[in-house]
């Protein structure tokens, strides 16, 4: 009796520890998907980028300048949504109340500071603007304060799937202009995101 009892007691363990280990590999195949995922988006919204400059004859008014004598412009950054956007093939789009509609999931954190506050969970749930692409990824518009797009969004490179947390699967794109007057995204891929432990951090990170 007392060895069938030890017998199921490691049958026990030993199911606990096979289903921990299938859990691990599982989702460390998951976060790796969603980055190599991100690395296709980043390419394409690169591309989408300088398409769309070229249709707004190579006038965007929606970046923040590196150039110490120009300023910032966020001055157009409603019309340039919808042309960018439009570039991307959207399939859905949430004018608000994001997470209601389906736009967008739960996310595992939020920014707390007041400089980020446009990716708040308020303001990603119901007051910023999101598209779904025909892949069914993602973009959310940085609004500060609401119903003031600025030249920053996010991007789930997997949509509604999990792991919904900064730099796994969930990074921000900021436009920049330099001064030679050309657009790029900076470097900091999780601007006004909370770092997750492990994620990426910086686009030359993800070519590794």
């Amino acid at each position: 009796m007392a060895n069938k009892k030890r017998l199921l007691i490691l049958t026990c363990v030993y199911t606990l520890v096979l289903i921990f280990v299938v859990t691990y590999y599982t989702f460390e195949l998951i976060d790796k998907a969603a980055v190599v995922s991100f690395k296709k988006l980043y390419s394409e919204y690169s591309q989408a980028l300088i398409y769309t400059v070229s249709q707004m004859d190579g006038e965007i008014s929606c970046y923040y300048s590196l150039d110490k004598s120009v300023k910032s412009d966020f001055s157009g950054c409603e019309r340039f949504y919808k042309n960018f956007a439009t570039n991307l093939k959207v399939q859905k789009y949430c004018k608000n109340n994001a997470l209601k509609n389906g736009c967008v999931p739960v996310y595992k954190t939020y920014p707390k500071t007041p400089s980020c506050a446009g990716f708040s969970e308020s303001m990603m749930n119901k007051y910023n603007q999101a598209f779904v692409m025909n892949d069914n990824t993602n973009l959310t518009v940085f609004n500060q304060p609401a119903n003031s797009p600025k030249p920053m969004f996010a991007v789930d490179s997997n949509g509604l799937l999990l792991p919904n947390k900064a730099g796994y699967d969930l990074f921000s794109l900021v436009i920049i202009r330099n001064k030679n007057g050309n657009y790029a995204f900076h470097p900091n891929v999780i601007y006004c995101l909370p770092r997750e432990k492990g994620g990426i951090k910086n686009i030359q990170d993800v070519y590794k």
